[in-house]
């Protein structure tokens, strides 16, 4: 199979941009004539490194929350699923977003369900297709698709919020990258004169010659070779030895692993609430829930409180031993259990994460700009002040 791109007219004249799959170019068009285009241009897609690096062809969470809020949106006006996914298509311009919508229109032409046709798409999960196929045999889509499109947008918050906490620091380091860098390029390489010719120079005088030395002879290949190693973790970011490798380090890290559970918990109990509010049955809902947890020991722990429910335990029990239910939050689980309110209770658990999550987002990046500005203040001051008992030994030194 091959992409293709296409400029095409619709019946009312309405100029289309897309692109599409098929074995080669005639049958591009002979697609796209079968949807009574009118195929103005068609070549095949550039594809490679570039394409995939900056998203031309790949669909993100982004794209699949505004799918579901507008999807949830027409329903709820009363359309059909095929009449509003034409309606989409009309008014979507990303080549990504137009070619899922173009796949999942023309598979329910053929007769395929909602949840098959999505299904081809891995940037919706098995939580999502889950839901969407009990909503499918139940008769509530539209209801599932609302409760979908409010868990995505927690989810963008959640996102945004993590990169607010990152913007910072990542601005700080980069500024001490750059001081280190002009310093070991432009400054210490001009003093270096001198000390040349100098017997018995200080240590530290020694040391700074030495690192300066080093990062002029090294410093491109440390570039390159951070720039290779972040590549291809990217790269084979879905392997197993990266996943595992991610894995430990949410877990281990100091300041990381307290972050992590706290997405973990949210991710989990909100997963449970649009399950069990969609009337999924709790054993179920677990495992479709444990599915979204990016901890291998959490899920783990998920995995074995499922067997336990199963054998007839009480679920509060079960879960209390694993770390995501601290004892208050194990206390409102037994008080959801015995009133028959556990969607209401994983709803109220996830919510309160999430203030949880967004305070401590807060007290972090308060507690973390002076921190990162007297680190790079100790670093280049450090530095500076080596430089300057270097030039006061040598000049100092009898002739």
């Amino acid at each position: 199979m091959a992409l293709f791109t296409y400029v095409a007219y619709n019946t009312s004249g309405v100029e289309q941009k897309g692109r599409i799959d098929a074995i080669d170019l005639a049958s591009a068009k002979a697609r796209l004539e079968h949807q009574q285009l009118l195929v103005a241009d068609i070549k095949e897609a550039s594809s490679g490194l570039n394409a995939n690096v900056f998203g031309e062809r790949g669909l993100t969470i982004k794209d699949v929350e505004f799918f579901t809020a507008e999807i949830s949106l027409l329903l709820t006006s009363g359309l059909r699923v095929d009449k509003g996914l034409q309606i989409l298509l009309h008014n979507v311009e990303k080549p990504a977003l137009r070619d899922m919508l173009q796949n999942v229109l023309q598979q329910l032409k053929q007769g395929h369900k909602l949840s098959e046709s999505i299904a081809a798409f891995p940037v919706f999960s098995s939580l999502y297709i889950g839901l969407v196929q009990i909503a499918e045999e139940t008769g509530e889509l539209a209801a599932t698709f609302q409760r979908l499109a409010d868990e995505l947008h927690y989810q963008m918050d959640l996102r945004e919020k993590i990169k607010q906490a990152l913007v910072y620091p990542a601005v700080i380091l980069t500024v001490c990258v750059a001081a280190i860098v002009f310093i070991f390029n432009f400054v210490v390489p001009n003093l270096t004169s001198l000390f040349q010719d100098q017997q018995n120079l200080p240590g530290y005088t020694v040391a700074l010659l030495a690192v300066s030395d080093f990062f002029n002879n090294y410093q491109l290949w440390l570039a390159l070779g951070l720039v290779a190693t972040g590549v291809g973790l990217w790269y084979y970011r879905e392997h197993s030895f990266v996943k595992a490798l991610g894995s430990k380090c949410r877990e281990r890290l100091p300041v990381v692993a307290n972050a992590n559970l706290l997405v973990e918990r949210i991710r989990f109990n909100a997963a449970l609430h649009v399950m069990l509010s969609a009337g999924v049955a709790i054993d179920r809902s677990m495992k479709l829930a444990a599915k979204t947890l990016r901890t291998e020991s959490l899920r783990n722990e998920v995995a074995r409180a499922a067997e336990r429910v199963n054998r007839g335990e009480g679920l509060a029990d079960c879960l209390s031993e694993s770390r995501l239910y601290p004892p208050y939050f194990a206390a409102l689980l037994s008080i959801g259990e015995e009133s028959g309110e556990l969607a209401r209770v994983f709803g109220e658990i996830a919510d309160r994460s999430r203030r949880t999550f967004y305070s401590w987002v807060t007290r972090f990046t308060s507690l973390l700009e002076p921190a990162l500005i007297l680190f790079m203040g100790a670093v280049v001051g450090t530095i500076v002040v080596i430089m300057m008992l270097s030039i006061s030994a040598v000049t100092d030194m009898p002739i």
